[in-house]
């Protein structure tokens, strides 16, 4: 069984996937499965997924039946994960060579709910680093959840820069949420977290983030402005109902 679960959802991305998987292939530590499922792609996505797959017994592509999104296609490949861990990329992003190594090596040097690592924004531009200058290393909940939530930084509301437990997700019956169509990702994140308690903060650029011109985070519209104020109105729900457990 692998350690880690890498769930990767896929619309129409053959123009960069290849490159995606080819780094994936480079990981150092292999110990993880690659769950790609394809969103009801009309391009050469899916030719180009099994391609790698009749090469790569760790890899496996699920099929949506009609488009739904990418928060039901990673709801789709969580439930079909097998590791103790688990991320979600997407497959117009790459990764380094050390992603995987990094995040197993984390988690087996102490017991953790959530490690971060850094990223680089693509194409780079001044700044595309993306280090934390203000904070690295072991916190609590306080803390990694004020930089979920910050604009900035190296943290953010992401989910390829971070690494979870599937047992936490399962216990608490966490699932992206499908009627929003931006920062699903950062809901996820917050909701996560109210139920995680330890947390490790990197700053290792690991992952490289591709923002293209039809990026969703690039194009905004009434319905984007309808999901951005519903995921803030359920970010700041959950933190005050994680505050009054507290109590």
């Amino acid at each position: 069984m692998p350690k880690l679960s890498i769930i990767m959802p896929l619309y129409n991305e053959a123009a960069r996937l290849e490159r995606c998987l080819k780094s994936v292939i480079a990981q150092q530590d292999q110990n993880f499965e690659l769950i790609m499922v394809n969103d009801a792609s009309t391009d050469q996505t899916p030719q180009i997924a099994t391609r790698f797959i009749r090469h790569h017994s760790n890899m496996s592509l699920l099929t949506q039946p009609s488009n739904q999104g990418i928060s039901a296609a990673r709801n789709r490949g969580m439930r079909a994960a097998q590791g103790e861990l688990i991320t979600f990329i997407d497959g117009d992003d790459w990764l380094e060579p050390q992603y995987t190594s990094y995040f197993l090596q984390k988690f087996a040097q102490r017991p953790l709910d959530m490690v971060v690592c850094g990223y680089v924004r693509e194409p780079q531009r001044p700044a595309a680093l993306l280090r934390s200058k203000h904070f690295q290393g072991y916190c609590g909940r306080e803390e990694v959840l004020r930089h979920i939530t910050k604009n900035s930084g190296q943290v953010k509301g992401y989910t390829w820069n971070k690494v979870y437990r599937l047992a936490l997700i399962n216990k608490y019956h966490l699932q992206f949420e499908s009627d929003l169509s931006l920062m699903e990702d950062q809901v996820f994140n917050v909701q996560y977290a109210t139920h995680a308690q330890h947390f490790y903060i990197g700053t290792q650029p690991l992952y490289h983030y591709w923002q293209h011109n039809q990026s969703a985070t690039h194009t905004y519209d009434l319905e984007s402005a309808k999901s951005v104020g519903l995921a803030n109105y359920r970010i700041v729900k959950t933190l005050l109902k994680s505050k009054k457990s507290q109590k």
